[in-house]
């Protein structure tokens, strides 16, 4: 993780150094968690359950391989992300 993102707090927090931005955008029960390759991970209570909801935004260079092939790519990196935050 290289980034963490407070939406309710509205800042972005560089894991590196600890430096610190506003993120500009409406506060809301959001966290983010953002890799160095650019993958995102976003957390958030559900509006009905109690549970926490996942979403993961994953991203390939196609690179002129087929579509088959970079979606089973993607589909490993958020299988990885999963295993890593124990929710697979």
């Amino acid at each position: 993780v290289v980034e963490m993102i407070d939406i309710q707090k509205q800042v972005i927090t560089h894991v590196g150094d600890s430096t610190t931005r506003p993120t500009n955008l409406p506060k809301s029960n959001v966290l983010q968690f953002v890799t160095a390759d650019g993958s995102k991970v976003t957390a958030r209570p559900s509006g009905t359950e109690p549970k926490i909801k996942f979403y993961f935004s994953v991203q390939d260079d196609v690179n002129g391989r087929d579509m088959a092939s970079v979606k089973l790519a993607l589909e490993e990196k958020i299988n990885r992300l999963k295993e890593d935050l124990d929710i697979a």
